[in-house]
This record gives C-alpha cells, sequence and structure tokens, in this order.
C-alpha cells in the first residue's frame, strides 16, 4: 500500500505515480476554441438558410452555446480556469495573447499579472512545462433560475479540482528530473458576461482542499477541512458541461 502525498507537502522535483489520472484526462480530453464555449446562447432571427463552410464543434459545443444564465456561467468559469491554466504552460510572449482571450476587456491589468507568471522562452521557443487545471465541480448561487441575466452581469463561482504541474517528455521517454505533481484545490473566481460571451474579471489564489479519498492510499496530513467543500458540493453545484 502507498502512501498518498499531496503536491502542498512533496519535496520538488518528486515523482508521483498517478495511474488513476490518466483516466481522467482521456475522459475529458481536449477542449473547443474559446468562443465556441463561452458564448451566451441567443436565438438568432428566422432568414434565409446559408452553407457553413466552419468546422464543425464538438457535440456539446453545437448543441447550444452556453446561455447567460446562472449556470451557463459556472459552466463558463469552468472552461475559462481550463483554459487559463493551459495558456500559462506557454511561453510568455504566446501565454500574454491567449490569458488576453479568457479576460474579460475591463479586467486587463489581469491579464499582465498573470502573464509575468507564464514560463520564459526556450532557445526552440516551446514549452517545457505542463500546466493543466481539471474541474469536477462547479457551484454558483442561483444555479436553478433561469433567468436570461444583461451583458455586465458578473457572477461569483466556485469550482472544485485537480491541478497538475510538472514538466513534459520528449515523447518516448521520461527523464530523471521529470515529475508530475498535483493537489486538489476550491477556487474562487468571478464570470462577467460581455458583449462576445463570459469572460474572468478576477479570481483568487486557489485554496487546498481536501482529495477524494482514493483506495490503496494512506493520508499523510494532507487537508481535511470538509468545510471547504460545502458549496462545491451542495445543491447549487455540478459537474460543469452536463445538462440542467
Amino acid at each position: 500500500m502507498s502512501d498518498y502525498r499531496p503536491v502542498f507537502d512533496a519535496p520538488a522535483g518528486a515523482p508521483r505515480p498517478l495511474p488513476w489520472l490518466l483516466a481522467v484526462l482521456l475522459l475529458l480530453g481536449a477542449g473547443a476554441a474559446i468562443d465556441r464555449w463561452v458564448l451566451p446562447h441567443h436565438p438568432a432571427a428566422a432568414g434565409p438558410a446559408t452553407t457553413s463552410t466552419a468546422e464543425p464543434g464538438p457535440p456539446a459545443a453545437d448543441a447550444g452555446q452556453l446561455p447567460a444564465t446562472a449556470r451557463g456561467a459556472g459552466d463558463a468559469a469552468a472552461r475559462l480556469e481550463t483554459l487559463l491554466a493551459d495558456a500559462m504552460q506557454h511561453p510568455a510572449d504566446e501565454a500574454r495573447p491567449r490569458i488576453a482571450a479568457v479576460i474579460a476587456p475591463d479586467a486587463s491589468g489581469l491579464a499582465d499579472q498573470l502573464a509575468g507568471g507564464a514560463p520564459a522562452a526556450t532557445p526552440t521557443g516551446a514549452s517545457t512545462v505542463v500546466r493543466q487545471t481539471l474541474v469536477a465541480r462547479v457551484w454558483t448561487q442561483d444555479a436553478a433560475n433561469p433567468a436570461v441575466l444583461a451583458v455586465g452581469t458578473r457572477i461569483e463561482v466556485q469550482t472544485y479540482g485537480l491541478a497538475l504541474l510538472g514538466t513534459d517528455t520528449n515523447g518516448t521517454g521520461a527523464a530523471p528530473t521529470t515529475a508530475l505533481t498535483g493537489g486538489w484545490t476550491v477556487h474562487d473566481l468571478t464570470v462577467e458576461l460581455t458583449d462576445t460571451g463570459w469572460r474572468l474579471v478576477a479570481l483568487k489564489t486557489p485554496v487546498p482542499a481536501p482529495p477524494p479519498d482514493v483506495r490503496g492510499t494512506l493520508r499523510d496530513g494532507s487537508p481535511r477541512d470538509l468545510q471547504l467543500l460545502t458549496r462545491v458540493l451542495g445543491p447549487d453545484s455540478w459537474t460543469p458541461g452536463t445538462p440542467a
């Protein structure tokens, strides 16, 4: 039986056997473009039929763009948080426009601040960092309220998910220094409904949260403050991307 050691207490660079994460990664997969996921759904006026040459989006996006509701805000926040983590693994000059794409226009200072935390460019221009967030639960107040919100509305969202951080490999083998660490967190964010859809306008530092118990592991001091999970496991919470 192996010990469970969270990233918050783990020595830097230490490898972690996380085979159970692979299934999560495969299930979640890669996402679609930002605007396909976070634009609110507004029915278009009837008009002549047109033929589109655009690439079809994933089924979840084709079924309807995220609505301008409290639940839509939560789904958008989960998606934007995932995209932000992905942007932050790229070199700073490439990360900046990716970060700006998920930030509200009136929060440009936040984009500059976050871009400062991106890794430095390598001689080849490639990233050597793996940084990813997998959101398992999301909460907003009045998530069941179907009322359509006005542009400019801000919604507070809380997510519960797994943050991964490590170094990449050459695709054929892992060097001794290659490591992947992870930790479960509760993250408070605020999203704003803009003319072009939901965007991040504020976010706090993620708080270490109790991980799910995993069969065959032992706890060794990981955070167990279950009060942190009151909202993200409560009646106004859900799995992001699922029907109401």
